[in-house]
Order: C-alpha cells, then sequence, then structure tokens
C-alpha cells in the first residue's frame, strides 16, 4: 500500500507540475510558443522533485506504467504490484488533468484551449514513421538507464538526479518532434480528460497510437538490450 500511495502522490505531483507549468508558461508567451530547452528543463524539474519525494518517503518512482513492467520483468517487484501501480498511476494522471482543467479555467481562462495542455502533440501529426522512432528511441534510452541503476554503486538520490538529467535531455530532443510522452499513462488519460471534457474531435485519437506504443515498443528494446548486454559482460 506504501508504494501505491507514493505512485499515486509522484504521478499526480509529476504531471502536475508539468502540465500547469506548460500552460502558465504558454499563457506569458502567447502567441509564440515555448521552445525545446524550457519545455526539457520545466519536465526535468517536475521529474525530479517527486521523484526525490516519494523515493525518500515511499521508496517508490517509476510513474510510468513501462517502467512498472520493466520492474516487473526483472522480479524486482511483484506483477500484481505492477498492476496495481499502473492503476495508481491513472489516478494520478486523472486528478493531475483535472488540477490543469482548474487552472485553465479559472485563471488563465484567457489564453486559448489547446490539446497540447494535455496531451502530447507532434510536429507533423502525419509523419508516424518518424513520431514512432523517436518515441522508441526515448523510451529505450530511459529503460537502459532504470535496468543499469541496479548495477550503479552510488546514493539513491545521485541516482534520481542523473535519471532527471537525462530526462531533461531526451525531452528537450523529442518534445519538438514528437511531444515527447515516453509514458502511456502521461499522453492516454490526458487526453482522454481532454476528449470527454472539451471536444473530441480535437482530441486526435488517431495520432494516440504512437504515444501508445511507442513507449511499449521501446520498452521491450530496451529489456532485450539491457538483458544481453547484462550477458555479456558477466560473460566477459
Amino acid at each position: 500500500m506504501k508504494l501505491l500511495l507514493g505512485e499515486f502522490i509522484g504521478t499526480y505531483i509529476m504531471l502536475s507540475l508539468g502540465l500547469v507549468t506548460s500552460v502558465i508558461i504558454n499563457y506569458f508567451l502567447f502567441p509564440k510558443g515555448q521552445n525545446r530547452f524550457i519545455t526539457g528543463f520545466y519536465w526535468g524539474v517536475s521529474i525530479l522533485l517527486p521523484s526525490l519525494l516519494t523515493t525518500f518517503f515511499f521508496g517508490t518512482a517509476e510513474y510510468n506504467p513501462v517502467v512498472s513492467l520493466t520492474l516487473a520483468v526483472n522480479h524486482q517487484i511483484h506483477w500484481w504490484l505492477m498492476i496495481g501501480e499502473v492503476l495508481t498511476q491513472i489516478l494520478g494522471a486523472w486528478l493531475a488533468s483535472l488540477t490543469v482543467k482548474a487552472v485553465w479555467s479559472k485563471w488563465l481562462a484567457s489564453l486559448p484551449l489547446n490539446l497540447n495542455f494535455y496531451a502530447t502533440v507532434p510536429r507533423d501529426v502525419n509523419n508516424w514513421k518518424r513520431n514512432f522512432k523517436w518515441e522508441i528511441i526515448g523510451t529505450f534510452l530511459i529503460i537502459v538507464n532504470t535496468e543499469m541503476q541496479n548495477d550503479i554503486n552510488a546514493q539513491w538520490w545521485i541516482k534520481t538526479l542523473f535519471s532527471s538529467l537525462l530526462m531533461m535531455i531526451i525531452i528537450s530532443i523529442v518534445a519538438p518532434i514528437t511531444g515527447a510522452a515516453f509514458n502511456p499513462t502521461r499522453d492516454l488519460v490526458p487526453r482522454f480528460f481532454f476528449s470527454r471534457t472539451y471536444d473530441k474531435r480535437l482530441s486526435q485519437w488517431r495520432y494516440a497510437v504512437v504515444p501508445f506504443l511507442g513507449p511499449i515498443i521501446g520498452a521491450i528494446l530496451g529489456i532485450i538490450f539491457s538483458v544481453i548486454f547484462s550477458h555479456l559482460v558477466y560473460k566477459s
């Protein structure tokens, strides 16, 4: 129960910080958009702060179904715990979406409604091949880092800082291309919230397969790569 509570709180804080910050930045920059470095920085901070908090108090900081899946495959958590983590991550993402709605509708209502307040929006929604590739690459790097963390002899907060810095770099590179999901829950739950709350026609559900399958494929490839790499290192 402690781990599940940590996943719920951490997912909520991460997405609330990231999405609300995005809305506020868009408000002050409007009609200009934010650049990749701003996006990477505030999402990196939005990942770092809850990760430090929930790792210290609850001993967990996944916030992502594919990360939970990776830990279950490696027998670091039980499969039933993985399912529980995914459910609490979904609840945290839904509550974060409610928070974004409250901020936008009460304080920043003069800003035009944008799907990007909630879900990831690619530069070119029709370039599926490129978008898939970058979602896979980004998630692959995240999962390989997750796998390698177990072999690094360092304090937990150093590992958390490194992982957040890595996320900052990856998001800065990929965000202008795909919106940088790397997390099915981060995209699909806010997208579903947007679709139900505002306009389904603006929700780009046809594109949603990219931030859903891209991270899953990237995670599978990351797990396979890490297993092969560890086996080669162990043999040598």
